[in-house]
């Protein structure tokens, strides 16, 4: 085998590779004897036909078979020489292989660019407090009493704050409905209002109504509203009040907590603890990591594989028709904002790709992998609670060639762990909050 290595880009590689004609001839033996092993052909023993007999019967499939490994086992080893680690399947170049003669054959593929990493033993972040608030302890409480609550309806006056309501709503413009912006039987909470803080364009409009009224206002597009042509547009609201409920949660008793499956009312706060706190050291994990991304990408520049930035975009869209899709928007719609969409996809693909780059160039540095075992266990982590058969899902994976941008992703989250594990803490001044100990249980 004769092979030789172009860096068409900073990011590209393409790999020229010829192969003998005696190397042909043995991909062609080996393709012949797996394609009659176990084989039932009439007039033989099971797995014992002639290589002779499965070239001439089978010539199409085994000359397809012999180029396939002739292809991907030279190149895993050159791959392994060189040193070279390709970012997504590579892209076949040649004719099928013709025994008895020799092979030529390319392909070309993605790489990492060259990307200033820094010295972890140098990188900060500030965090906040992880204690968490008495606000997001009794945020929690509540969730856990909601289990048990009881919901009044309310027929002889208009929402107030804490009122669960059950509106139709339709936001338009220019006539026509807007999805995701219009529903049946929406369910809200009138949630107080902080001085300072925006009021919802709901808010208005079903404050003034009763059950069985309806209003119209106006607000203004999101700046998230998938398509970024209608983002800005004033939107007609019209709003149906079906249902106004008020809740009632159980009294902070110890027979609360029993009915919820805790021996005390002590014994369930301690439990809304924990979460809460988990769930804050979550988020306090995910802004820091966040915050790290941004400080180490600032300023960088450096080439982006293109096919990182095409698999992102692709993404983008698709994520875009499914919430379409799920609000029902019709077929003309969803192609209209995707198009419109494009240039905002493909900055998101961009944006994403730099960060992913980043992650698989520091992991390259530090040595970072994913196992096969590991690959498969979060192919099997997908299945848990969906339904979703495991061998199934599994062949869907590795047939649609996606197993490697699973694996990539899995290696950029390991790389982004490290990161921010290396990072020193720096804690960011708070304010001191009443304990959540001191939280009563009411008298029975």
């Amino acid at each position: 085998m004769e092979y030789s290595i172009e860096k068409t880009s900073q990011t590209s590689v393409r790999l020229a590779v010829t192969c003998s004609a005696d190397e042909v001839k043995k991909a062609f033996e080996r393709a012949a004897k797996a394609i009659g092993k176990g084989m039932n052909l009439p007039g033989f023993r099971v797995g014992k036909i002639p290589v002779n007999v499965i070239k001439s019967r089978f010539g199409s499939r085994v000359a397809a078979d012999a180029t396939e490994i002739l292809a991907d086992d030279n190149m895993m080893e050159i791959l392994k020489k060189e040193g070279i680690r390709p970012l997504c399947p590579s892209q076949y170049h040649g004719k099928p292989a013709v025994e008895g003669e020799s092979f030529s054959f390319s392909s070309s593929f993605d790489v990492l660019p060259e990307v200033k990493l820094p010295d972890l033993e140098t990188l900060s972040v500030t965090v906040p407090d992880p204690a968490p608030s008495e606000d997001a302890l009794n945020a929690m409480l509540d969730q856990a009493l909601r289990r048990l609550a009881r919901y009044v309806d309310i027929t002889d006056r208009k929402p107030e704050d804490h009122d669960l309501l059950t509106v139709d709503v339709r936001g338009t413009v220019d006539g026509k409905a807007l999805p995701g912006m219009t529903a049946d039987n929406f369910r809200m909470q009138l949630i107080p209002v902080k001085p300072g803080e925006k009021v919802p364009e709901m808010d208005p409009i079903v404050r003034a109504l009763n059950v069985g009224e309806e209003g119209q206002g106006v607000m203004i597009c999101p700046d998230n509203y998938p398509d970024p042509v209608l983002r800005g547009r004033e939107v007609q609201l019209d709003v149906v009040l079906r249902r106004i409920q008020r809740e009632v949660l159980p009294p902070l008793t110890d027979e609360t907590a029993q009915k919820l499956g805790f021996a005390t009312f002590d014994a369930l706060k301690q439990e809304v603890w924990q979460q809460t706190f988990a769930t804050h050291m979550r988020r306090i994990q995910s802004e820091g990591k966040s915050v790290l991304m941004e400080e180490q990408l600032a300023g960088q520049d450096f080439p982006l594989p293109e096919s990182l930035v095409m698999r992102f975009y692709r993404e983008h869209q698709r994520d875009a028709e499914h919430y379409l899709k799920k609000q029902h928007a019709d077929e003309q719609t969803i192609r209209e904002t995707l198009e419109h969409m494009r240039e905002e996809s493909m900055e998101f693909a961009r944006k994403k790709a730099k960060g992913h780059t980043f992650l698989l160039a520091l992991a390259e540095r530090e040595g970072i992998h994913v196992s096969g075992r590991e690959a498969e266990d979060a192919v099997r982590a997908m299945t848990r609670g969906t339904g979703q058969n495991y061998e199934d899902l599994r062949k869907t994976i590795w047939e649609a060639g996606v197993i490697t941008a699973m694996q990539e992703r899995m290696i950029a989250e390991k790389a982004l762990d490290r990161l921010y594990g290396a990072a020193r803490k720096v804690m960011a001044e708070s304010t001191v909050l009443r304990p959540f100990s001191e939280v009563k249980k009411e008298s029975l």
